[in-house]
């Protein structure tokens, strides 16, 4: 009976051994193949949020295309296109975090438009220069160009790739800081002067008023 036993063991370990080597052959094989695909579709993705980026700084310095057949400075512009069919795989391997400010990137475009669309006359003034409504654009582009950016390079540092792409030559991401960086300093300038011409107002009608009372 214990010989039986011991057979019946052997048979079964003759069995499983190859089974099971083959399983774990199999599971390193589909890892390496799931990591190769995974790194393809995320050099992808980064190309085409690099091209984005790049949209969004010309826009972020852009005041007006001239338009041959118009005459003048024209308000239309080709928009930034996120291409996100043109990668060829799943992006099942980002993080839920990742895959909603991917996705998100669109319907901060539609509300960078929509505001554009919006804006009431005071924008306009000034033609055909338009400065008040080139720099909301000029703005509204930068955020938006900033946003891709800092989900680019999250991206990368997960993925642990070095993003050489702008090496050598004009670094589109570090253009769109240093633009809003610009913009912040020139409202901070505004707002300033704008409190100073209010304060010397209210200084001035308070003399007055003191004048008025001796």
């Amino acid at each position: 009976m214990q010989k039986e036993i011991w057979t019946l063991l052997g048979a079964a370990t003759a069995v499983a051994v190859p089974l099971i080597f083959n399983t774990a052959k199999e599971f390193v094989w589909e890892t390496k193949k799931r990591k190769k695909e995974e790194r393809y579709i995320i050099i992808q993705l980064i190309f085409i949020l690099d091209k984005y980026i790049s949209e969004c700084n010309f826009l972020a310095y852009n005041d007006g295309i001239y338009s041959q057949e118009l005459k003048f400075m024209s308000t239309d512009y080709d928009k930034p296109d996120l291409k996100l069919s043109a990668v060829k795989g799943e992006f099942k391997y980002l993080s839920t975090d990742m895959l909603y400010r991917l996705h998100s990137i669109e319907f901060k475009h539609i509300q960078v438009i929509n505001t554009l669309a919006n804006l009431d006359d005071d924008y306009y003034q000034d033609p055909p220069e338009f400065p008040g409504y080139y720099a909301e654009r000029q703005e509204l582009y930068a955020k938006l160009g900033l946003y891709v950016i800092e989900l680019s390079e999250d991206i990368c540092r997960t993925f642990k790739i070095r993003h050489t792409s702008w090496e050598g030559g004009i670094n589109p991401a570090e253009s769109i800081r240093n633009r809003l960086i610009k913009i912040r300093s020139s409202r901070s300038k505004i707002t300033l002067r704008r409190m100073e011409s209010y304060a010397s107002h209210v200084a001035a009608r308070a003399r007055k008023s003191a004048t008025g009372r001796e």
